[in-house]
């Protein structure tokens, strides 16, 4: 009796320690993997464009990158007032919503939203990537037969939580070529597995208490079937807090949340069994 009680109590300190690990860990990784509050000392030059894309979100369902474009022009575009002399054209390609971006002679520049393509595929949650290739920016002074391009210098930022986006740039035609590329963060990854990790406890109690009820290693109880059924419903709202809301028909959702569920019906199922069997009778 004495050796039993020493080795429950060495799986519960081993469990409590792995807990405590786990948690560890992912509270460093998630601070580890804050934004880098270095400052942008970045300035256009004199008879240039310097345009920031900044992501501020990822939509995996829609295959798109929700950027904003900031226009800042250098001293040699702007008046004495900080007006435009000419108008200035900004145009980004390919771009899934308005590519141009027009600002008119006398006026400021300001920030505009433009959403871009992405290759990608949300059914890989939560390792899915997303690519923007050979977004063009191209820049012009001026309308008509004084239309010019402007030089350009394009810099990718982001604004969007949860993801870490990166970006390469090649010279392209008197514009910039960039190509995007966005994925999830390392916590947010283990954020989405350890939901996993929940889920998949939860058959694994429910299989358990319901096995050992059917051998009569335990006793029966009435009120445990009640258990079994708020186990069952709250399934779907766990899911609901994986990072990203995935949709139906993830691979997540044939691996790991089909099975959850069919292991506490079939708990259930086994418990009302012993319901049945040694439930009091009329």
């Amino acid at each position: 009796m004495a050796v039993t009680t020493i080795r429950g109590r060495t799986r519960a300190v081993v469990l409590v320690l792995a807990l405590i690990g786990i948690y560890v860990a992912v509270v460093l990784t998630y601070a580890l993997g804050g934004r880098s509050d270095a400052p942008d000392d970045r300035a256009p030059a004199a008879n240039g464009v310097l345009v920031y894309l900044d992501v501020d979100a990822v939509s995996g369902e829609t295959f798109s990158l929700q950027t904003r474009v900031s226009v800042y022009p250098g001293a040699n575009l702007l008046d004495a007032e900080g007006d435009l002399r000419d108008a200035l054209n900004v145009e980004v390609t390919p771009a899934a919503s308005a590519d141009s971006l027009t600002f008119e002679r006398g006026t400021r520049v300001g920030s505009q939203p433009v959403s871009l393509y992405v290759d990608g595929d949300i059914r890989h949650w939560p390792f899915d990537r997303y690519r923007a290739s050979d977004v063009q920016v191209l820049v012009f002074s001026g309308t008509g037969a004084a239309r010019r391009a402007v030089p350009v210098q394009v810099a990718v930022t982001d604004s969007v939580t949860s993801w870490a986006v990166d970006a390469t740039s090649t010279d392209a035609g008197g514009g910039k070529t960039v190509d995007i590329r966005a994925t999830r963060t390392d916590a947010t990854i283990g954020f989405g597995i350890a939901m996993c990790v929940v889920l998949l406890v939860l058959p694994v109690c429910t299989l358990f208490v319901s096995i050992q009820t059917l051998r009569r290693r335990r006793q029966f109880l009435p009120p445990i079937v009640t258990w079994f059924a708020v186990t069952l419903f709250s399934v779907l709202p766990i899911r609901n807090l994986f990072p990203g809301s995935p949709p139906i028909g993830s691979w997540v959702d044939y691996t790991v949340v089909l099975w959850v569920v069919m292991g506490l019906a079939v708990s259930l199922a086994l418990y009302i069994t012993v319901w049945w069997q040694q439930g009091p009778k009329p």
